[in-house]
């Protein structure tokens, strides 16, 4: 959980390193909108200038040629009345001739003036025509400037997405990270509640001091097994040893059950004094006994106290005070439960 924490929070840095580049990117392209805006509007100005001063120098122009066509018919007027009059009309020509002259200069200067303004409207409408074709490439990078735009607004967008969705995962991990920390925390205590319970129940097993439940447990668990009713083990120890694990007869028994050391090691226990292993040695001879006698308890009460040999040359419990005391006990105890 926690290299998927990490791997979370490298992907969600990632993340807003891509966001940050996005955002770097699009405050360039705003940059350059805004510098190609400027030049757009400057090169409108310009355009205009250029169609304000055309506009005068074809104003001008016209005014000109409007004045070349008044003295051109004043022109025209004179010679048509010197040949209509003949001689007389050339002479009096002749007698205006300064008059003439200054007339024909006028209209020569007019005509040059008229032709270099001509040039000016033509090297004004070649410069507008390629500060239009300016202005239509500048256009086309702000289209596409604007383009990129969008372009990156949407990815800033979706980054921006993708990390609301990553820190929301991590959030979750976080507090998932969190309950398991808080399950591990149980755990962990009851673990030390378990391990101080064995604590106490392995001291108990030392001192020899069980509780019925305890040794229940126990006689439960193995009786099972070898298919006997654990409530009449439970009576069999209550007779042999009232439930000590430690105890030792005079006959030198041993255990919960009793055991006699020979008796022990060919049921292959190896210490008596184990509650385990003496109740499964235990349980493990009255099996044995109760299949030699067929199933007849008090006859293998009888063996477990005075031995099978004793049962089978009696033909059944033995004439002996301490066995049919001992037998009858264990069956009372049994019948009633105690």
């Amino acid at each position: 959980m926690h290299v998927t924490l990490v791997a979370d929070e490298a992907r969600a840095t990632s993340l807003q390193q891509q966001a940050a580049n996005t955002n770097a990117q699009l405050q360039a392209v705003d940059a350059q909108l805004a510098t190609t805006g400027r030049q757009i509007g400057t090169t409108q100005v310009e355009i205009k200038n250029t169609e304000a001063t055309m506009g005068r120098t074809s104003a001008h122009l016209r005014r000109t040629r409007a004045s070349m066509d008044v003295s051109l018919r004043g022109l025209r007027g004179v010679l048509l009345f010197a040949e209509q009059e003949g001689p007389l009309g050339y002479l009096s020509v002749l007698l205006s001739v300064h008059t003439f002259s200054d007339f024909v200069t006028e209209v020569g200067t007019m005509a040059r003036i008229a032709s270099y303004q001509t040039g000016v409207v033509h090297t004004l409408q070649h410069e507008a025509a390629l500060i239009s074709t300016d202005l239509g490439h500048l256009k086309q990078s702000h289209a596409t400037l604007t383009r990129q735009q969008a372009t990156l607004v949407q990815q800033k967008t979706h980054l921006a997405q993708v990390a609301t969705q990553r820190a929301s995962v991590l959030a979750q991990l976080q507090q998932e990270q969190s309950s398991l920390a808080g399950v591990e925390a149980s755990l962990h205590s009851q673990g030390q509640q378990l391990w101080d319970a064995i604590q106490q129940l392995e001291a108990e097993l030392a001192s020899g001091k069980l509780t019925s439940a305890q040794i229940f447990s126990i006689v439960q668990s193995i009786s099972a097994v070898y298919g006997i009713d654990p409530l009449l083990v439970m009576a069999v120890i209550r007779q042999e040893s009232g439930g000590n694990s430690k105890a030792v007869s005079s006959a030198g028994a041993e255990g919960l059950m009793q055991l006699m050391p020979q008796t022990a090691a060919d049921l292959g226990v190896t210490d008596p004094m184990n509650p385990q292993q003496n109740v499964k040695g235990g349980i493990a001879y009255l099996a044995y006994l109760l299949k030699l006698f067929n199933g007849n308890v008090s006859w293998a009460l009888a063996g477990y106290n005075a031995g099978p040999g004793a049962v089978e040359r009696y033909g059944g419990v033995p004439p002996y005070p301490e066995t049919q005391n001992y037998v009858k006990n264990i069956l009372y105890m049994y019948h009633h439960g105690i």
